[in-house]
Order: structure tokens, then C-alpha cells, then sequence
């Protein structure tokens, strides 16, 4: 848009028809952008939640193959626990390569359940992505535990993949306990 149609339209005085059109082209040409980005962020959050789910079914199977389909090899899992100290407070961390966590991995008769006990939060940049939510985990139809998932994730050929996921598992004030 020219200068001049610019200073009219800030003056308030009436533009020619071209100049009219241009604006209404600027505006739908800004408007369709905005959607565009806004729509390629929905799509990234529902695959990336759906990597998640599929994590999800990874823990029910506890099938190293589930996991493998999602995630990278060359990442990393940890977690944070209770450990054996008499202290609550005192916490282990465990920290595995992606495939060093599978290498004891195998269905073994248990019915394990994780889930979201709220909508995570998803933040996308790019190829990047982070998930943050509280869960919980049953064994066997029974309480086990609660705590929170950290995932970070990366597009790596128009695929969203698990690069680490750590967690905390937390026995005390899990707001979804069946004592509660």
C-alpha cells in the first residue's frame, strides 16, 4: 500500500478502489495467516497428546516395541522417587538412555494404567515441543501412585517423537487416591 493511501486512511479520507481493495487484501491476507499458524499448532497439540496416549498404551503393554515406535534411542528417562533413606524428603533419581530403560522391558502379566488427572499443558515452538501434566498409576485395578509427567519432544521428519521423559512418583497427597 502507498504512503499516500496510508496517510488517508489514518486521516479518515476515502481511498480509490484500488487502494480499498489492497486494504482488504492486506486484512484477509493477515487474518488467513493468523488461522493458518493457530490451526498448525492444534494439529502439532492433538499429535503430540496423541504420542502421549501412545506412551500411555506403552506403559499398559510394557512392550519395548511401543516404546521404540516413539521415541528416540539416544534420549533419556528419568525419575524421582522415595527413596530408602528414612527421610520423605530425600528423593532417588534414576536415570536411563531411552533404550537402556527397555532392556529389561517385557509384558509380565500386570495390568499397569497411567493417565492424566487434568489436561496437560502443551507448549510448541518449531520442532520443539514440552509436555507437563499430573497422573496417575494403577497396578493390577489397584492405586499405586501419582506424580508428574515432563516430556520433551521433537519433530523429526514430520513426526513427533519422545526425546526424555521424566517423571516423579509421589505415594503421599495424590489428590486422585481412593482415600481422598
Amino acid at each position: 500500500m502507498s504512503q499516500e493511501a496510508l496517510q488517508a486512511a489514518k486521516s479518515g479520507k476515502r481511498t480509490g478502489p484500488m487502494q480499498s481493495r489492497a486494504l482488504l487484501c492486506l486484512t484477509l491476507m493477515c487474518t488467513v495467516g493468523h488461522f493458518s499458524i493457530a490451526y498448525g499448532q492444534t494439529d502439532d497439540r492433538e499429535a503430540i497428546l496423541a504420542v502421549m496416549e501412545k506412551a500411555f498404551a506403552a506403559v499398559r503393554s510394557n512392550n519395548p516395541d511401543d516404546w521404540r515406535a516413539i521415541q528416540l534411542a539416544e534420549g533419556t528417562s528419568l525419575s524421582f522417587r522415595p527413596g530408602p533413606a528414612a527421610r520423605p524428603e530425600d528423593l532417588e533419581m534414576r536415570i536411563w538412555n531411552n533404550e537402556g530403560f527397555l532392556a529389561d522391558l517385557k509384558p509380565d502379566g500386570h495390568d499397569y494404567v497411567e493417565r492424566w488427572t487434568d489436561e496437560p499443558k502443551v507448549l510448541i515452538r518449531g520442532p520443539i515441543a514440552a509436555v507437563w501434566g499430573e497422573y496417575e498409576f494403577w497396578i493390577d485395578g489397584e492405586f499405586s501412585h501419582c506424580g508428574v509427567d515432563s516430556v520433551d519432544l521433537v519433530k523429526i521428519e514430520g513426526e513427533w517423537k519422545i526425546a526424555n521423559f521424566v517423571w516423579t512418583v509421589e505415594k503421599e497427597s495424590c489428590p486422585t487416591a481412593p482415600s481422598h
